[in-house]
């Protein structure tokens, strides 16, 4: 094998393991850089942005205790739920809806995680 085949191939290596060691996916976004009615939403709520942290805060915490092949399960699930939350464009109730629901699953799956351990 070549040294700029071996090179690239290192290269891919560390890109896929950075990206299964970050918890990409939990919204932890920026007001300054908010882009949707959503985000725009939650950032003028405060009730809403406390949900969006406890939200966070699990997605986290399920994260660092899941193996990589959860992490990709974790991953598309909170990519999901993103999409969803974003339809809700800026109806306040139904933001508020989707993460009472995605604090209940990501609960419900760190409860889970902590008893197989």
């Amino acid at each position: 094998m070549n040294c700029s085949l071996k090179l690239t191939l290192a290269a891919a290596l560390s890109a896929s393991v950075l990206v299964l060691a970050t918890p990409a996916g939990a919204t932890d976004f920026s007001c300054h850089e908010a882009t949707t009615g959503a985000e725009r939403t939650i950032c003028s709520d405060r009730k809403l942005s406390n949900l969006d942290d406890k939200m966070a805060t699990l997605y986290g915490r399920l994260w660092a205790v899941s193996g990589t092949r959860e992490r990709l399960a974790l991953r598309s699930y909170q990519h999901r739920f993103l999409a969803a939350r974003d339809a809700c464009g800026r109806k306040a109730a139904c933001i508020h809806d989707a993460y009472l629901d995605q604090i209940s699953v990501l609960s419900g799956r760190l409860i889970e995680a902590s008893a197989e351990e």
